[in-house]
């Protein structure tokens, strides 16, 4: 294994589903706030519990894991550019706001506990689209 996954230590994730889908889970819907009207969002959630891969190949592979908990504290805010899409052909369309997101993160395991600084994106998004068959509702 080579590359940037050849440094890499842990990988914290739920694993891969039966379907294949991963690095994805369902969060409590509490644990997001929106506020288009403010631009403001947030996602925060506490001690979720995970398993800690060692690294991505060791995923893939549904190799052996660790019992972990991760936490996270995700802030959006500030607007730089308001963007208006619409694509009738691909039958998309969205209101976005541009703007910066803080965000801290934790990791904790036996013997090994991590805790981030908080770091500031120099791009971040939110915003509400509309898709599919949902593209003609409004």
């Amino acid at each position: 294994f080579e590359g940037q996954f050849a440094l890499q230590i842990h990988d914290y994730n739920p694993g891969i589903a039966p379907s294949g889908l991963f690095w994805t889970i369902r969060i409590p819907d509490e644990s997001v706030k929106i506020d288009l009207d403010d631009a403001t969002a947030s996602m925060d959630f506490r001690n979720l519990e995970t398993r800690d891969f060692h690294d991505f190949l060791n995923t893939a592979q549904r190799g052996p894991s660790v019992p972990a908990d991760v936490s996270f504290r995700i802030r959006w805010s500030g607007v730089k550019a308001r963007v208006k899409l619409r694509d009738t052909t691909n039958q998309f369309a969205g209101n976005f706001i541009e703007d910066t997101a803080t965000i801290g993160w934790s990791s904790h395991q036996e013997g090994f506990k991590f805790v981030s600084s908080t770091s500031t994106s120099l791009f971040a998004e939110i915003g509400r689209e509309r898709n599919g068959v949902f593209f003609h509702d409004h």
